[in-house]
């Protein structure tokens, strides 16, 4: 796990927000996502990833849970993305074959990185910052073929991650999990202790 920094213990100390309290009026997509991401039962994903998904609820929720055919945007995505978009889709537990895991965290981070707005920062290792705020672009966009393909797509390189990436896995995951509590903040009713 990387060192904890004064934006890792942000991320971490942020309380998770009730996220089960409506369940009965989420849609079926948001039900179906929820059983593959539930970190109970996925507990090698860890607490930033936890907190990604207990965030990514409370982004659909504000956002009206809408959803759309449009996707995010391809540019450096990955093809085992592509691929689990257009013939396994319907099957959010289907994992997608990864034939190479340094390339498809490669190219993930460069998908990461692409999504980004233009304030983003990066540190001295080229990693994303978790500072700053700003309009989010691309990247807010809600429904099944949002935000919820960066953690779906997270979750099978954790599946596959060994010693060769499973450091930079934690730090993705530790910016996916700001990212998308930052943005769930936008137009939510939820407000930060």
């Amino acid at each position: 796990m990387p060192p904890a920094t004064a934006a890792t213990i942000q991320v971490a100390l942020v309380p998770a927000p009730p996220v089960y309290d409506d369940v009965n009026a989420w849609p079926s997509w948001v039900v179906e996502a929820m059983d593959r991401m539930d970190n109970e039962k996925n507990v090698n994903y860890g607490g930033y990833f936890k907190r990604a998904v207990d965030w990514w609820v409370v982004f659909e929720r504000s956002r009206g849970w809408v959803t759309s055919t449009k996707g995010l945007p391809t540019d450096e995505r990955p093809a085992e993305v592509a691929n689990w978009l257009r013939i396994d889709r319907r099957n959010l537990k289907k994992i997608p074959t990864i034939a190479d895991e340094t390339q498809y965290a490669a190219q993930w981070r460069a998908w990461w990185k692409a999504l980004q707005p233009d304030w983003r920062s990066f540190d001295a290792d080229n990693r994303l910052e978790q500072v700053g705020s700003g309009e989010w672009g691309v990247l807010d966009h809600p429904g099944k073929n949002g935000v919820l393909m960066t953690l779906l797509s997270l979750m099978w390189w954790r599946d596959i991650a060994t010693s060769q990436t499973l450091h930079d896995w934690h730090h993705a995951a530790r910016d996916v999990a700001w990212t998308i509590w930052q943005m769930a903040l936008v137009n939510s009713r939820y407000v930060c202790p």
